[in-house]
């Protein structure tokens, strides 16, 4: 069967017009020896945590460095210090599994948000939702200055 060559260049011109792909999401493999990863709860209370990193870009990034009595070292801010992270906390009441349709970006899952509040957005996520009984609640959003804010 011969098909027209009509169809044929209407299907290539079709083709690409369809979704564009969506980046796949940097991992940043194997974290340095004796860091815990501040956006799966990592902390400075936890005797094997040496320092905090962050996955950014694919790459890890210490995010506060631990002294020996389980606080980030640093000047005694908070923070840790200059360029320290500040940890993104989410209420994650509620929370359920199996959520549909799936999240496409620049929506991304509360998990995306679980990082420094000035790193997370550079996924290239614009705002983060939690899967619940009822469906995909917004949680958390990128500002205009590219930090993270927790949904009221």
């Amino acid at each position: 069967m011969k098909i027209p060559l009509c169809f044929t260049a209407a299907v290539a011109v079709l083709a690409p017009s369809g979704c564009d792909p969506i980046a796949e999401p940097q991992l940043c493999g194997q974290i340095p020896q004796g860091g815990c990863p501040v956006g799966r709860g990592g902390t400075c209370d936890d005797a094997a945590c040496r320092a905090l990193y962050d996955c950014v870009e694919g790459a890890w990034t210490e995010a506060a460095t631990c002294d020996s009595a389980g606080e980030p070292a640093g000047d005694g801010d908070a923070g840790g210090g200059p360029g320290a992270c500040e940890v993104v906390t989410l209420d994650r009441s509620g929370e359920a599994a199996g959520c549909s349709p799936a999240l496409q970006q620049p929506d991304c899952p509360a998990d995306a948000a679980e990082t420094c509040v000035d790193t997370a957005c550079w996924t290239g996520c614009i705002d983060f939702f939690l899967c619940t009984e009822e469906g995909w609640r917004a949680i958390a959003y990128c500002d205009e200055q590219g930090r993270v804010n927790v949904a009221p």
